[in-house]
């Protein structure tokens, strides 16, 4: 008996080896990922979803449309998702609220939004009075509208907002008539401009800066899961690139979740983001000064509304670089 047993070590020895040293299958983190709309900022993040990238870097993505910004933000004090694409304004609100939200990420910097009109509005003196549909209270849309107004020579208080949701519906409501102007992204805007409605102010021609697009997360959750975050980013990263270099797939990802199938709408649409969008998706500090008004902010710095040290780790560890140089 002894001496079986004796002659089994050795082959036990090699099996315990070989599993130890064996590759081991990392389970994939499960994270569910929302978005606040279906404007042309949001199609990076689809396009990394749809090309597996977030696989890729071992997480189990869910990607969930919320409309609205207050309510992403909702879902990630809940803990109901764990990331979040929104506009900067919810967030930083959340944060000026005592909520633990931290910006992560900002691919899109500018405010790419057009007030459009039906055509019985021929000035800016012919809003007054009249309905303007918004997404959303509370939203970017609202931001855009009052900027919109200043730009126009309005007060808030002449025309009255109403919400009215999606794209789509904002844009038949002034078709109809039902409302007198909306305020649009691309590719909404190209859509409206083609059923003939026109645009009275153009806000992307104002040059500026402003988080129109952020990755927003729980503070506790970046905390305790950074390495979950990280990979997170390092997908989105590449779906960044993969976004600018690949125009026909930014198109059809496009065109599945917008359901529209204008392919000049969608290839002006394309055009139009990606010009501006930062394939390195640092915070800019100027433009969360700019959402924040000056009686708000108190004492608080600027940088405590969003935290840049993953992506720094990422440009540190050479992962940047190694994505830039893939060929297309």
């Amino acid at each position: 008996m002894r001496s079986k047993i004796n002659r089994l070590i050795p082959l036990i020895a090699l099996i315990l080896g070989i599993w130890l040293v064996a590759p081991r299958r990392v389970a994939a983190q499960a994270v569910r990922i929302s978005y606040a709309g279906i404007s042309g900022y949001n199609v990076p993040l689809w396009v990394a979803d749809e090309a597996g990238l977030f696989k890729k870097y071992k997480l189990a993505e869910e990607l969930i449309l919320i409309s609205g910004g207050s309510t992403n933000i909702q879902a990630l004090l809940a803990n109901e998702v764990r990331v979040a694409n929104v506009a900067g304004s919810a967030p930083i609100q959340a944060k000026l609220q005592g909520g633990n939200i931290t910006i992560i990420a900002s691919s899109y910097n500018y405010m790419p939004y057009s007030l459009v009109v039906n055509k019985d509005i021929r000035s800016p003196a012919d809003l007054k009075g009249k309905r303007l549909a918004i997404a959303r209270l509370g939203g970017i849309t609202e931001v855009a509208a009052l900027l919109a107004f200043e730009k126009l020579g309005l007060a808030p208080k002449d025309m009255t907002l109403v919400q009215a949701g999606p794209d789509s519906q904002r844009v038949f409501a002034v078709h109809s008539g039902a409302v007198a102007a909306t305020i649009i992204a691309p590719p909404g805007l190209f859509a409206a401009t083609s059923l003939g409605l026109k645009v009275l102010v153009d806000l992307g021609d104002l040059g500026v800066k402003y988080p129109t697009s952020v990755m927003a997360t729980n503070g506790s959750y970046l905390a305790q899961n950074r390495a979950a975050v990280k990979d997170f980013l390092m997908g989105y990263i590449e779906g960044l690139h993969l976004y600018a270099q690949n125009k026909e797939l930014a198109q059809s990802v496009m065109r599945k979740y917008t359901k529209l199938s204008d392919a000049e709408v969608l290839s002006k649409s394309h055009d139009y983001f990606v010009k501006n969008t930062s394939l390195v998706p640092w915070t800019d500090a100027a433009a969360i000064k700019n959402s924040i008004s000056a009686d708000k902010t108190g004492s608080r710095r600027v940088d405590e509304f969003y935290d840049n040290s993953v992506i720094q780790e990422l440009v540190n560890e050479g992962f940047i670089e190694k994505v830039s140089k893939r060929p297309k």
